[in-house]
C-alpha cells in the first residue's frame, strides 16, 4: 500500500493561547507540524496531481492574527476545519507544543488526529 503525506515540521509562531490570565495578554511562543495523508489524483510530475505546501503554510502563518484561544486543542480543531478543506486530504495529523511551559528541549503540547470524510 502506498501512502502519500505533505508535511510541514516545527512552524514556529506566536499566539494568544492558555487559560491563564497572563496567557491573554502576551503572545505566546508555539510550534505546529502538520501531516496532510492525500490521495493523489495521478502520478504525473505536476502539482495538479497533489496538495501544495502553500496550502498548509497559509493557514499556519494566520495564527499570529487569531484572538485568544483557551486551548490548544480548540486550536488544533480549528486548523483541521480548514485542512479538510483541502480537495484529496484523507487523515490530519497537527501537533502543537507550547514552547515556553517546561525546560529547553522538554515539549508539551497536543495531538489531534482526524479521518477526513468527503
Amino acid at each position: 500500500m502506498k501512502e502519500n503525506i505533505i508535511f510541514v515540521k516545527n512552524f514556529f509562531t506566536k499566539c494568544f493561547i492558555g487559560i491563564y490570565p497572563e496567557e491573554r495578554k502576551k503572545k505566546q511562543h508555539i510550534k505546529i507540524s502538520v501531516k496532510l495523508y492525500i490521495k493523489r489524483a495521478n502520478d504525473l510530475d505536476d502539482i495538479s496531481g497533489t496538495v501544495s505546501y502553500e496550502n498548509i503554510l497559509v493557514n499556519l502563518k494566520e495564527i499570529t492574527h487569531y484572538e485568544h484561544i483557551n486551548l490548544v486543542e480548540t486550536l488544533a480543531l480549528k486548523l483541521s476545519y480548514k485542512f479538510e478543506k483541502i480537495n484529496n486530504v484523507k487523515k490530519i495529523i497537527i501537533k502543537i507544543v507550547k514552547c515556553n511551559i517546561s525546560k529547553k528541549d522538554t515539549d508539551v503540547g497536543f495531538i489531534f488526529k482526524k479521518l477526513v470524510k468527503k
